[in-house]
């Protein structure tokens, strides 16, 4: 096993990603842990991503990970004092977290890279390892490397930036926006919670009048964010939008920002039949039962009064609020009506007005 700081580039995994790029990265899951109050527990939980590659190999070569960095030779997961110790003697690995200065490491086997982000202070989770197929990883992280086309929708290249940096959007009203965007692939980009082929990307902007341009270093915005109250306390969520693949429904989820960057938190709507009426989906109320008071406090949609029943569960239909989910997510309600051809009607509509 080799061990090293986590190069500026490779600190991006270490927080959930999209799920195009979990895929791109060959992100198995990962594992999070806590020393505990007194600094010399050691309690963990894990979460698949991609399950699929969750072999015995993988598994075994993991519990020789963690077991190797929790003794002696290494001390990084020994406890949080040790912790301290180890990140003390590599002052590359320190970057600014979400709250705190957190350490970042790679550790490799020959099929492997597990990026391991540490933060060693009480009350909080002090580490969080992602897996990931290392040949996998570092292929994306060197295309990702050549940077995120943008071009106008006959394909001219208007500029190019760096994976994780932002863009400017320029709405006809003069209301400017900035979002991070991530490399997918050469023809694919994730603005914000978005993912875009870059020519459709184009073309939404040129037919809602907006303009897009790199993201100047100052005077940054933050995100527009929602108050989502959960059996933890409050959280803030920002809303994301798009469709499913299979019948172009709506789809609504929630994330959060981690480190500037969008973090999946949950499912608001699951996908259970073909033909859902435009602007309408199933509600996910049983595994986050807040959700009511959410989309009813902030106006979003509205219950139809009609359940669909998938296996234990019964799923309400709620029907969004077209004009507040604009709002919200306007890059991702237009995909959503771009895909289902709700975009014209909406134009014929205003016309007629």
């Amino acid at each position: 096993m080799e061990i090293r700081p986590l190069t500026e580039t490779e600190r991006k995994y270490t927080y959930t990603q999209d799920m195009q790029i979990q895929g791109q990265t060959g992100c198995i899951g990962h594992l999070r842990g806590d020393f505990g109050r007194n600094g010399n527990g050691f309690f963990t939980t894990w979460d698949d991503h991609r399950s699929q590659w969750k072999t015995d190999e993988f598994k075994a070569e993991l519990d020789d990970v963690i077991n190797a960095l929790r003794s002696d030779e290494y001390g990084l997961l020994q406890n949080r004092s040790a912790m301290r110790k180890y990140a003390a003697q590599f002052p590359e690995s320190c970057f600014e977290g979400n709250y705190s200065t957190e350490y970042g490491f790679r550790a490799e086997t020959e099929k492997h890279a597990f990026l391991i982000r540490c933060n060693p202070v009480e009350g909080d989770y002090n580490f969080y390892c992602y897996c990931h197929v290392k040949e996998w990883l570092d292929h994306h992280i060197r295309e990702a490397e050549k940077g995120i086309r943008f071009i106008d929708s006959r394909y001219k290249e208007l500029f190019c930036i760096a994976d994780g940096e932002k863009i400017t959007i320029t709405r006809p009203d003069g209301k400017k926006q900035e979002h991070i965007c991530r490399y997918i692939d050469e023809y694919h980009t994730q603005v914000g919670n978005h993912l875009y082929h870059i020519c459709q990307f184009a073309e939404i902007m040129e037919r809602n009048g907006a303009k897009y341009e790199p993201a100047e270093p100052e005077g940054k915005e933050q995100e527009e964010t929602l108050e989502l109250e959960t059996m933890f306390g409050p959280m803030q969520v920002v809303l994301t939008v798009n469709t499913y693949t299979d019948n172009k429904s709506l789809y609504v989820g929630l994330a959060t920002i981690e480190n500037g960057f969008p973090a999946p938190y949950g499912n608001v709507t699951v996908n259970l039949i073909k033909d859902v009426p435009a602007y309408c989906a199933f509600v996910d109320t049983n595994n986050m039962p807040e959700l009511k008071d959410f989309l009813a406090k902030y106006g979003i949609a509205k219950p139809m009064g009609l359940e669909q029943k998938s296996g234990y569960c019964s799923y309400p239909l709620y029907l969004f609020d077209e004009k507040k989910m604009r709002e919200l997510c306007p890059d991702g309600m237009a995909v959503y009506e771009q895909e289902n051809g709700l975009d014209k009607k909406r134009e014929k509509k205003e016309k007629s007005r």
